[in-house]
């Protein structure tokens, strides 16, 4: 087919009135002007013209033509720029008329007002706009004052309609993938009211934030291709689009585009407060439901009530038409409580949003499970999610099909309705807890009066381990007692010891441990323990308890983590009772044996010994043997009276202790313990026995032995003080001694390699070192010993013998007279021979020295340097010196001959600056001459 020759396009209409001549030579200046077709046409014509394919770019109007309504409904219309070309302005309401030229004016003048018509510049249209524009703000008062967003929406339609003169009117909202209408102009029931928002002009602004101009509907990809006209759209808001429709193309021009953005912009401020007064309002109508919600879920009586009610507020009060809570174990989460009967009963361990909710404690908003870093759709279908932990080991997620159906708010929401649940989920397994407790305590009560009753050790065991088993709810449990060196077990929940059990060594595995240690151990998982060494490969995990230091008790189970803290303390609590029941049955059958010796050797025991009778409570004397009269210097005398008057020292803690034990002889319990006791020789150490006329009843007498233990004690306190001596002298020597001793070696070969005996002055030096070193030594033995017989001593006496022993050079000394303390006397010089050796070799060149009575005892001070507040503790140490060749050993002395008295020793700075040595004397030791 051959090609069409296209016809050529009219620029410019030229019509004129009938009373009216077209000026000569205008058509043809215009379309010299313009570079095209001119035309003159009659006002009938027009309507043709102006509607056909070849539309004119421009229409003059000269004079003032009249013209018909479908001329004036086709200039309204058009998209040509209409001038007028008159002897007179067109009255301001002629809408369609965009530029004027007086008649005088020329073909240039016309075309120069057909371009500003084209820029939309002319007088005419810069007054309508402006008139627009003050229309417009005029309006926006009534479209802020909107109380809805309905109410809203509609005033700015008409808004648009009344001032911007805009055709066809709506407003569309984004809801779930779609354009949805909600107000319109009343002539544009024609629009869709659901559009996808891909399909649609409108969807489009939504999506890129922009204003979309479309001239020419139909050249665009939309879900009507045989839709016409032009429009503009507006985004607002986060979700809302202003559109302006017109079914002329080209119908919109920039100042158009400008008056509904700014119309959009009024719109979108009125717009976001009113959703935000809506959000306020709806967060408190919230608040409110949940709080009054909350006794609800606080009265809750079980965990599947509370689950339940979770749920339920969830979609009564939040609005989530889909929830859950799902709770998790080492294997799955597993459904508790939902709204949605078909979502999945159970979820493996690793399963989406729900595991990093739960092991990261962590809630969140999700717009698209299938779109999500971590979260999964179980079924492959994209939904919203919100994911909240609490209680622990519990999880709720609320889900709903549209994607970004929730925000943060909803998140807030959530998060508060779990922590209510969070808080009546602890409340219910604290009551369900305590009833346990409570039960399991009743429990044990009755089985340790059970204990009580057991006359014999294999009863007492036996009892042990059946309440372990029905009390305590522990399967597999085991009593291994100490004999010997060994743990030996004695039965376990099957009523006797297993085959494969074995006596075990007192350190031996995580028995030895507890036995060692005397502490409880709740052993998770046996395979994260170095001792556990189960019987049996399959047992996982245990708790093991000492029975006092008599032995364990251990439990045992096939699976990791069977044991509380809880199961634990009922434990210990159990074999606190056998520990007891399991002295009371030993010792029980050691008294019988020993009540039937007694009672043959009592004349010729070797030592003091006696039977009593007790009397409110005083154990009164009824016979005593020939070692007592010995010993105390009592005979007849003491026959009817209180023992404990006779030879009890009169001091409180010895008397409260005499108290303590007759009561316990009084509840016919038997005692071995060390004590002190008057004697005809003055105080001496006991190892007494008592051993009541009947076990485990109110008692009335029972006998009374006594070993002196004096010697022994007080070789155990000499022991103990030689032994500490020895590590002190240790650390000396193998510190302080070492220094010296690698001088001296270092030099001798420096002598031995180099010939110079120069050297052998260090080698000298490091000599005399050493010999202080062990003259100090051999000091710190010598006075550090126990005091021999204390005297009353005169303290000026013995300061000033003391001073005369130390080489004081230009020193003095003060002392206050008429100051006593009990104290021996040799040991109390040397006590000031130290400290005043101290003060000559930190006080300076002539320190003065003085020695004063106080409250508590007695003082020496100095003027000299003294003690740093953070070295008046240290000083006392043994090897501490703060001069360059000190040995560090004076003041450990003088703490030693102190506490070898009784005293106390403190340091602090005196009223001169120097060292103030203060020591505090026992009650009564210190005083002055009457």
């Amino acid at each position: 087919m051959a090609d069409s020759v296209a016809e050529p396009s009219i620029v410019v209409l030229v019509v004129a009135a009938a009373d009216a001549t077209v000026p000569d030579g205008l058509v043809d200046a215009l379309a010299d002007r313009v570079g095209g077709d001119v035309e003159t046409v009659d006002p009938a014509t027009l309507v043709g013209r102006l509607s056909g394919e070849r539309c004119p770019k421009a229409v003059v109007l000269v004079g003032d033509p009249p013209l018909s309504a479908d001329v004036l409904d086709a200039l309204s219309t058009t998209t040509a720029l209409v001038v007028a070309y008159a002897e007179r302005e067109p009255d301001p309401d002629t809408s369609y008329v965009d530029g004027y030229v007086t008649r005088a004016a020329d073909a240039d003048r016309v075309v120069e007002e057909i371009d500003r018509a084209r820029a939309g510049e002319t007088r005419r249209q810069l007054r309508a706009a402006r008139r627009r524009m003050t229309e417009l703000h005029a309006g926006t008062a009534d479209i802020a004052a909107a109380e809805t967003v309905s109410e809203l929406f509609d005033r700015t339609i008409a808004v648009a309609r009344r001032v911007l003169e805009f055709d066809h009117c709506a407003i569309a909202v984004h809801e779930d993938g779609e354009m949805v209408v909600h107000a319109r102009s009343q002539d544009a029931d024609w629009l869709r009211s659901r559009v996808n928002a891909d399909e649609s002009v409108g969807g489009r602004a939504f999506q890129c934030g922009e204003t979309m101009h479309v001239d020419d509907i139909s050249t665009w990809d939309i879900y009507d291709p045989d839709a016409t006209g032009s429009g503009i759209s507006v985004p607002f808001g986060s979700d809302a689009v202003f559109q302006a429709i017109s079914t002329t193309p080209y119908a919109f021009d920039e100042t158009d585009r400008e008056l509904a953005e700014l119309l959009a912009t009024h719109v979108g401020q009125a717009y976001g407060r009113l959703r935000a007064q809506a959000d306020l309002t709806r967060r408190e109508r919230v608040m409110t439901e949940l709080h009054e919600a909350a006794p609800r879920l606080v009265d809750a009586d079980g965990e599947d009530a509370l689950y339940e009610l979770v749920v339920e507020i969830a979609q009564r009060v939040l609005a989530f038409d889909r929830s859950c809570v799902y709770t998790v174990d080492s294997e799955r989460f597993t459904m508790r409580a939902t709204t949605d009967t078909d979502l999945p009963k159970e979820f493996p361990r690793g399963f989406g949003a729900m595991e990093v909710s739960h092991t990261e404690n962590r809630s969140f908003v999700i717009d698209d499970v299938t779109d999500s870093e971590f979260a999964e759709s179980h079924d492959g279908t994209p939904r919203a999610l919100i994911s909240v932990p609490f209680a622990g080991d519990a999880v709720f997620q609320a889900v709903t099909e549209p994607v970004g159906a929730f925000d943060d708010g909803d998140l807030e929401f959530a998060e508060l309705l779990t922590s209510y649940a969070t808080a009546t989920r602890e409340r219910i397994r604290s009551e369900t807890a305590l009833r346990d407790a409570r039960r399991v305590t009743e429990q044990l009560h009755g089985a340790t009066a059970d204990l009580a009753a057991a006359d014999d050790e294999e009863t007492l065991i036996e009892r042990a381990i059946r309440a372990s088993e029905e009390v305590l709810s522990f399967d597999k449990s085991t009593i291994t007692l100490k004999e010997g060196d060994k743990l030996v077990p004695k039965a376990d929940s099957t009523g006797s010891p297993p085959d494969s059990s074995r006596p075990m060594d007192l350190d031996e595995g995580v028995a030895g441990r507890t036995f060692r240690t005397g502490e409880s151990l709740l052993v998770d998982d046996v395979a994260d323990d170095d001792d556990a060494v189960p019987v049996r490969a399959e047992y996982r995990s245990g708790l093991s308890v000492p029975i006092g230091d008599l032995g364990v008790f251990q439990a045992v189970a096939t699976v990791p983590s069977s044991f509380t803290r809880d199961d634990l303390n009922h434990a210990e609590l159990l074999m606190a009772h056998v520990a007891v029941s399991l002295q009371r049955v030993r010792a029980q059958a050691d008294l019988r044996a020993e009540h039937d010796r007694l009672s043959a050797l009592f004349e010729n025991v070797p030592d003091a010994a006696l039977s009593f009778e007790l009397v409110d409570g005083d154990p009164v004397v009824r016979d005593i043997n020939s070692a007592f009269v010995d010993t105390f210097g009592y005979g007849e005398e003491v026959i009817g009276e209180s023992l404990d008057e006779y030879i009890v020292p009169e001091n409180s803690e010895a008397e409260t202790q005499a108290t303590e034990f007759n009561e316990r002889l009084r509840n016919g319990e038997s005692l071995r313990t060390e004590c002190r006791r008057e004697t005809a020789d003055g105080m001496r150490d006991f190892l007494m026995y008592v051993v009541p006329l009947e076990l485990g009843t109110e008692n009335v007498g029972g006998y009374a032995i006594y070993s002196d233990i004096t010697e022994r004690k007080e070789r155990e306190r000499a022991l103990r003080r030689q032994n500490e001596r020895l590590d002190e002298f240790a650390s000396v020597v193998s510190h302080d001694l070492r220094n010296p001793l690698s001088v001296a070696e270092g030099y001798l070969e420096l002598v031995r390699e180099t010939g110079d005996i120069n050297h052998l002055t260090t080698v000298s030096d490091a000599v005399e070192r050493m010999r202080e070193l062990v003259d100090d030594l051999l000091r710190l033995a010598r006075e550090g010993r126990v005091v021999g017989d204390t005297d009353p001593v005169e303290v000026s006496v013995a300061a000033r013998a003391a001073w005369g022993s130390v080489d004081t050079g230009d020193a003095t000394l003060a002392v206050d007279d008429g100051l006593v303390v009990e104290a021996d006397e040799d040991r109390l010089r040397e006590l000031f021979e130290n400290l005043f050796r101290n003060s000559i070799e930190h006080g300076g060149d002539a320190p003065a020295v003085r020695v004063e009575a106080t409250p508590a005892g007695f003082a020496v001070s100095d003027d000299g340097s003294g003690v740093p507040a953070g070295r008046r503790e240290e000083i006392f140490e043994v090897g501490v010196s703060t001069v360059e060749d000190g040995t560090g050993f004076g003041l450990a002395i003088v703490r030693r001959i102190a506490e070898a008295h009784g005293w106390s020793v403190t340091v602090a700075n005196g009223e001169n600056g120097g060292a103030r040595f203060e020591f505090a004397t026992d009650a009564g030791s210190a005083a002055a001459n009457p």
